[in-house]
């Protein structure tokens, strides 16, 4: 009874257009590589549904067919797709993490934490870091390109897991791309992160530092006092700020 329904119950949730006429789940499966041959349908559904939902994708991410066609007219035994293949090795993966790696984990508590496909994934079909993703983005199309990459994915994705929106990445970012001498684009970061944390004292303290490397002491010293104002904890701001108010300045 409740197997029943819970398939009910998933079925339900799929678009009007794909519970269309045709008999889906088929009463058999084929070319299971991976999936115990024996699976249930609702199971089957049941697993189908959470890599769906793990990825943020649906059905013909994976399956050969139109998008928004019937569900009977997929052909799910298809393996023409590179995601599909490439669900398979993923899924084997997860298999040897939770069986084999996760338990010599030393005396590990109960209930065990195990591996899913959202644990990575978290509603993102590839999975990234918010740094690397920027980071490609600085790296094929430039700053701009990058900023605008962070509002979209800020706007679709905020409040859910699947990037960490917080200071530190932006900021992290900036560090690194002014370690590697692009000081611009770690300015721009930066102004990028005081924009979604104005009272913050992290940012600017990041600016002072990036200002210091390029050699502007004066601006340098005004984002470590900004940084201080918000922050009043920041030893090694204030440090460095007496430091720097402390040297000779350059006679007339």
């Amino acid at each position: 009874m409740y197997r029943s329904l819970r398939l009910f119950v998933l079925l339900a949730a799929l678009p009007p257009a794909l519970l269309a006429q045709g008999k889906f789940p088929p009463d058999s499966f084929t070319n299971l590589k991976v999936l115990p041959k024996n699976i249930g349908k609702q199971e089957l559904v049941a697993t189908m549904r959470g890599f769906a939902l793990g990825l943020g994708v649906r059905c013909t991410y994976c399956h050969v067919g139109r998008e928004g066609a019937p569900l009977d007219s997929l052909k799910f035994a298809s393996d023409d797709k590179r995601t599909k293949r490439a669900a398979r090795v993923m899924m084997d993966m997860v298999k040897h993490i939770n069986e084999e790696h996760l338990a010599d984990v030393p005396s590990r508590p109960d209930p065990h934490v195990v591996v899913k496909c959202e644990t990575c994934h978290r509603g993102v079909a590839r999975p990234r870091l918010l740094s690397d993703e920027l980071a490609l983005y600085l790296a094929d199309s430039g700053l701009a390109a990058a900023t605008r990459r962070y509002r979209e994915l800020r706007e679709r994705y905020y409040g859910s897991e699947a990037y960490d929106f917080r200071e530190l990445p932006l900021v992290d970012l900036a560090r690194g791309e002014a370690r590697a001498g692009r000081t611009d684009n770690a300015l721009g970061l930066l102004q990028l992160s005081s924009e979604f944390f104005p009272a913050s004292g992290m940012t600017p303290a990041a600016r002072g530092d990036v200002y210091l490397e390029k050699g502007d002491t004066a601006s340098a010293l005004a984002s470590y006092r900004e940084a201080l104002a918000r922050d009043s904890t920041m030893g090694m701001v204030r440090a460095r700020l007496q430091q720097l108010s402390a040297r000779p300045r350059p006679g007339p």
